[in-house]
């Protein structure tokens, strides 16, 4: 109730009430005032139970802004809880990463090293497998200019040279093409 609209019914009520009273008593505006004063006391009494219900609401209010923002603090403590996990996942990943990438670097490197070690390996046959066919073929070089010095005839220096009744040509030396090319087909090349 308004605190004005109380005082005006209560000055009301005292006055209606105060009117029989005028004839026995002397004093008529005493008890007016009397009643005002203790409707102004009910009234007073109304006003502090307002504000104490006020004073209560805002208390109250700032209690729950407080659990809102203690609410909220604690959301943004767990998002960031939350997305420490997160990089922490993702460096734990990119560890892992380079960690396989360098695993196979090194796997690939190891495999580099066996091909070029086979085919050092290889070449290192091929070389004697050529030093073979260069020596088959020097010794059938030197077959052949034995054969054609034991040929050749007693009396001549022969020795490498085609006969010349051969129809070749004169100092060119005998070389066994069927056998040269045997040796260089069983080199395997």
């Amino acid at each position: 109730m308004h605190p004005a609209t109380l005082v005006y019914t209560c000055s009301f009520l005292l006055l209606v009430g105060a009117l029989p009273g005028w004839t026995a008593e002397i004093d008529p505006f005493g008890k007016v005032i009397e009643g005002i004063n203790h409707g102004l006391s009910n009234a007073e009494r109304e006003v502090g139970k307002a504000l104490d219900g006020i004073n209560h609401g805002i208390t109250q209010a700032g209690r729950e802004v407080e659990k809102v923002f203690n609410g909220l603090s604690s959301i943004g403590k767990e998002a960031s809880r939350e997305v420490d996990k997160g990089v922490q996942g993702i460096n734990h990943s990119l560890d892992q990463l380079a960690h396989g990438a360098g695993h196979a670097a090194g796997q690939a490197g190891k495999e580099t090293e066996k091909v070029i070690q086979g085919a050092n390996h290889g070449l290192t046959n091929t070389g004697k497998e050529v030093d073979k066919g260069i020596h088959d073929v020097n010794h059938a070089v030197g077959q052949a200019g034995k054969e054609g010095a034991h040929h050749g005839g007693a009396g001549g220096s022969g020795v490498g040279v085609t006969p010349l009744n051969s129809g070749a040509s004169v100092n060119t030396l005998f070389i066994n093409l069927p056998a040269l090319w045997k040796s260089i087909v069983n080199m395997g090349l």
